[in-house]
């Protein structure tokens, strides 16, 4: 049970990435080939329903339409065990637009190249009124993280560049490396497409200062991850939702942190209304409650 306060618990977790970053060997997930499918997450989605596509197209002459079994993977990685799992390894290995969830190598190519100075920089509201009313007004990369703020990290993109950008997300060995399409919004409508085993693949380097970028921009960005710290646990993580996608893909991914263990998670889901954006993170946690993960 921890007793301290998140800033401290923010240190602890640098310092222990810290000294796992010191051991001199790390093995990928995908070179271990270690998954187990497990079929009994499917009775949690079996639990959850969601609206069909066609509901919100009945404007005009509204209509009855039956709920559909949410649909979507979970996937886990034990670091201690260095043992995956999931309830669909096909799905797991499916490539899909990562959304937002790409804020986090956006966020991290920003740092490499000076376009973000750090965590405090502010970047000003550009006047311009959306739907999302967090979006309108100042935000630094913590909250631009918090909020997942599509403009700020647009233009970060636009100042990366598409050389630049190109080149760093191959360093990162993410995805497909694919950044055809528009290069401030690529992520949203593009070619670039990652799968839930290489989201874990990915966050595990990050979790582990393995990330071809420096300790500082991979310990900020971890920082603006963080999502909820308790005294059982700590979350750092982050939610996409792929609505130019179709069906539309709803993900969250990050990781747990215990006092003796770290738990990757990843999941997607198909999402035919926004209504159904809470079922990321509720079915997410249902896993990991069942899995023992969290209490």
């Amino acid at each position: 049970m921890r007793s301290f306060a998140i800033s401290t618990v923010l240190v602890m977790s640098s310092l222990l990435a810290s000294s796992i970053f010191a051991a001199p060997t790390f093995a990928s997930t995908a070179a271990k080939k270690e998954w187990q499918e497990t079929r009994s997450w499917d009775a949690i989605f079996t639990q959850h329903q969601v609206e069909p596509q066609q509901a919100k197209q009945q404007q005009a002459k509204p209509q009855k339409t039956k709920s559909q079994q949410a649909s979507g993977v979970v996937v886990l990685w034990n670091e201690n065990k260095q043992q995956g799992y999931t309830n669909n390894l096909k799905r797991a290995n499916q490539g899909f637009l990562p959304a937002s969830t790409f804020k986090i190598p956006n966020s991290l190519i920003a740092l490499e190249l000076g376009v973000v100075k750090d965590e405090h920089q502010v970047f000003k509201w550009d006047g311009k009124s959306r739907d999302i009313a967090t979006w309108n007004r100042d935000h630094n990369l913590i909250t631009g993280m918090k909020y997942s703020v599509v403009p700020v990290y647009q233009e970060f993109a636009r100042q990366i560049g598409e050389a630049r950008m190109s080149k760093m997300i191959a360093s990162f060995d993410y995805g497909n490396e694919d950044i055809s399409g528009n290069l401030d919004s690529f992520w949203l409508d593009g070619g670039i497409q990652i799968s839930a085993t290489e989201q874990i693949d990915f966050l595990r380097r990050l979790y582990h200062n393995k990330i071809h970028a420096s300790e500082r921009s991979q310990r900020i960005v971890k920082q603006a991850m963080l999502t909820e710290a308790n005294g059982d646990y700590i979350i750092r993580a982050k939610t996409g939702y792929a609505v130019r996608a179709e069906p539309s893909i709803g993900w969250w991914v990050g990781w747990v942190e215990l006092d003796d263990n770290v738990w990757f998670f990843a999941m997607n889901i198909d999402i035919p209304d926004a209504a159904g954006l809470p079922l990321r993170q509720a079915i997410t946690k249902e896993v990991l409650k069942l899995e023992h993960v969290i209490p």
